[in-house]
């Protein structure tokens, strides 16, 4: 491939299910990033009423109803241990199990479930980790109610009894009729959110990209390639950024080995700038050697970075996307020259 274009033709853009559903173990991130855009053109469109959002969810497959309750947990930032607090105190914060609110200038009222034993934590709300990715499209009492508390309770007509940070943050009800204020204000929030989850957890979900590609190359692999160590054979030198690669294969019969990269951004990110900065001396360095360097490189977010990405494929041997035809184009690159 010698263009972006090229590599960009028929590439994943988006994380692979089976990958994403591994990912979940990992970050909420992902699978959220992958939402974003439904999540957001849902509530641009629900307007006709302040429930309006839940029919235009339930008309919806690509977002669940518990994925898009944990889209409004990250946006206000009120997680599943304040909730659960809210809902030990709740006859405390609402008396009359009932929130009044204002919604395009008439007072509405959502009724709480009549349950006296509400919990509101992670596990009951269906918004842990590995339950995200379920394709939940109905809402339980819990969800509904929490749902209806953080898109509207900053519009509640009595505020007495609400904490300042319901009152704060959540905000959502009060841009819903208005799309440019609600796409500024969400896009805004994962640019935060991105940063701040996307840098705890980058190294865990690069690690995934690696086995994932690891394993599906040992498949399509003859037993003589070996994955073993992440640096070319005989290369010692003691500047890591060029001599340490995510996976090496080395072929045990000629003593030749093949340095890759793998990156997927599905958000703009620095690491691709890295990696194309290094590329011309990575390869040089390779070739000293007798050995190779590609990449493999997906993902909407990488391929914003049109020059990185060209410096790549400018000093690279071989690079293809996540796609089943890109991975198997990389298999043959080795077989027939390494």
């Amino acid at each position: 491939m010698q263009t972006v274009d090229d590599l960009a033709q028929n590439a994943c853009n988006y994380w692979p299910s089976e990958l994403i559903k591994e990912a979940a173990d990992k970050s909420t991130l992902i699978p959220l990033l992958e939402t974003q855009d439904t999540f957001l053109n849902l509530l641009k469109v629900a307007d006709a009423s302040p429930y309006a959002w839940k029919e235009a969810l339930i008309q919806n497959k690509a977002l669940s109803a518990n994925l898009f309750l944990k889209h409004l947990m990250v946006l206000t930032d009120i997680g599943g241990e304040r909730l659960q607090r809210y809902s030990k105190d709740f006859f405390q914060l609402f008396p009359e199990r009932k929130l009044e609110y204002k919604f395009d200038n008439v007072v509405h009222t959502h009724e709480f479930s009549k349950t006296d034993k509400r919990v509101w934590n992670n596990k009951k709300l269906r918004i842990e980790k590995s339950l995200l990715l379920e394709n939940r499209q109905s809402f339980s009492e819990d969800m509904l109610d929490v749902c209806m508390l953080l898109i509207w309770g900053s519009n509640t007509i009595d505020p007495s009894n609400l904490p300042d940070e319901i009152l704060e943050k959540a905000i959502i009800g009060s841009m819903i009729g208005s799309p440019d204020k609600l796409e500024k204000y969400v896009k805004e929030r994962y640019l935060f959110v991105s940063r701040q989850i996307g840098g705890s957890t980058a190294n865990d979900l690069g690690y995934i990209c690696e086995a994932y590609i690891k394993n599906k190359l040992q498949k399509m692999l003859p037993d003589y390639y070996n994955f073993d160590g992440h640096t070319l054979v005989n290369v010692t030198l003691n500047d890591s950024e060029l001599t340490k690669f995510d996976i090496v294969v080395s072929n045990s019969n000629t003593n030749r080995s093949i340095g890759i990269e793998v990156s997927f951004q599905v958000t703009t990110n620095s690491v691709i700038e890295r990696k194309a900065q290094n590329a011309n001396n990575r390869q040089q360095l390779a070739h000293q050697h007798n050995h190779k360097v590609g990449y493999i490189i997906d993902g909407s977010g990488n391929f914003q970075r049109k020059s990185a990405v060209q410096n790549i494929l400018n000093y690279s041997d071989c690079t293809v996307n996540f796609s089943d035809a890109g991975l198997l184009q990389m298999v043959n690159y080795i077989k027939d020259n390494i």
